[in-house]
Order: C-alpha cells, then sequence, then structure tokens
C-alpha cells in the first residue's frame, strides 16, 4: 500500500510574540469552526482534555505556564484517509478518530522513551473538495515540556527523522508516520476485520486506472484533496 492511510503532521510554536499570537489564533480558529453544514458546534462538545484544558484559553494559559525558552506549544494534526473511514460504520467514526489520536499521542511518546506531556485536542468535520467525501481529523495542542521522573519540567529536541514522511523516516519505530500507520491499521483491523485491506487494493488500483486514463486527460483530477487547514 503505498498511498498513505493517515496523515499526521507536526510542528511547534515558539515562545516569540509571534508565537504566542499565532497560538492564539489558531486555538481560537480550532475552537469557533464550523460545522460541515456551517452551523456552529456546541464548544461544551469540541475540546478532549487530556491534561492541558477543555476550553481554548485555558490551553493557551496552560502551554504558556509550561512552556521553556524553546517551545511553547506542539501542535499536531491526525487526518485517516477519508476513503478508508467510509468504510466505518457511521456511529463509530467519530470515537475511532479519537482512540486513533490519542493511541499516536501515546504511541509516539513512547517510541521516543519520554512521559506523555499533557494535551487537549478538538475533533474537526468536514468534506474533501472533490469527493464530498467526510474528512474527520485532530488538531491535537502539546505541551512544550514534560515532568521528568525527578520532578521537573524538560523538553527534548524533536529530530527531521522522526517526523519526516522521506527519506526512510516512516521505516523508524520512533517516526510519528510509522506510528500512526500502526495504530489506524490495528484499530481497521479491529473494527472492520481483513476486508478492509482488499478493499484498499481495489481503491488503489482502481486509483491508477485513472492515473493511466489522466494521461489523455491532464486536467482531471483522480484523487480526493487532503490537504488540512493548519
Amino acid at each position: 500500500m503505498s498511498k498513505p492511510v493517515v496523515i499526521p503532521n507536526w510542528k511547534y510554536q515558539k515562545p516569540s510574540k509571534g508565537g504566542y499570537r499565532g497560538l492564539k489564533k489558531l486555538l481560537k480558529y480550532v475552537s469557533y469552526r464550523e460545522s460541515p453544514d456551517h452551523n456552529p458546534v456546541d464548544l461544551d462538545e469540541r475540546w478532549t482534555d487530556c491534561g492541558l484544558g477543555d476550553k481554548w484559553r485555558e490551553v493557551y494559559d496552560n502551554c504558556a505556564a509550561l512552556a521553556n525558552q524553546y517551545v511553547l506549544a506542539h501542535h499536531l494534526v491526525i487526518a485517516p484517509d477519508p476513503a478508508l473511514m467510509a468504510l466505518v460504520p457511521e456511529g463509530q467514526k467519530h470515537e475511532l478518530v479519537r482512540e486513533l489520536t490519542e493511541r499516536i499521542v501515546d504511541g509516539w511518546h513512547a517510541a521516543r522513551g519520554l512521559p506523555v506531556a499533557e494535551y487537549s485536542y478538538v475533533l474537526h468535520d468536514r468534506d474533501t473538495s472533490d469527493y464530498g467525501l467526510q474528512n474527520l481529523h485532530t488538531h491535537i495542542f502539546i505541551a512544550g515540556t514534560f515532568e521528568n521522573e525527578a520532578g521537573e519540567r524538560e523538553s527534548r529536541r524533536v529530530d527531521r527523522q522522526q517526523v519526516c514522511a522521506d527519506r526512510g523516516g516512516p521505516e523508524r519505530e520512533d517516526n510519528l508516520h510509522h506510528v500512526a500507520r500502526r495504530e489506524f491499521e490495528g484499530l481497521l483491523d479491529r473494527t472492520l476485520g481483513p476486508a478492509w485491506r482488499i478493499e484498499r487494493e481495489r481503491q488503489l488500483e482502481a486509483e491508477q486506472e485513472m492515473t493511466t486514463e489522466d494521461d489523455l486527460e491532464p486536467t482531471v483530477r483522480t484523487t480526493p484533496d487532503l490537504e488540512i487547514d493548519l
């Protein structure tokens, strides 16, 4: 399967004037973004609190309190492939993405030998721009420092190899893409059984055929737009 089953993205905010301003803007955006039908979402249902807060202002204040001179906050986006999520029963989709998010955060920290820092996340729901597939994804905010065994706050550098999607990065056990794929495939196996892998191969073959046809029709798009607003 050459096409990613899930797309994770990592960035961080520096504790600079621009970093604080950017973090506040991003937190407000994820809190107040409308649902796909343009109706407002109840703010009490937005945030899942894993130690950092259940409102954007609380998350912002806690990020500031737990920052050091290098990192204000980490920001991750977890976006499972909409075509695969379409196979999941409707009533299980939201909870599956929430579980996926928490398993990726826990697994990525464990792979790097680090305790999990305080974090909170928001579940977003939107349509892809091509086929109208539901595009569930989460925005995760993780404190810039964690508490070590001595009870002190410290941070560790995130190396390029731990977040890149090229140069053999995803083959590393501590790579974010590696962890995300492992966890999502495991959840799909548990939820759908092996049938999803057969369907995935069928999807990829169909897309390959359409790509071949695109050699004659270069303006036709053949894959869903998985671009996530950061």
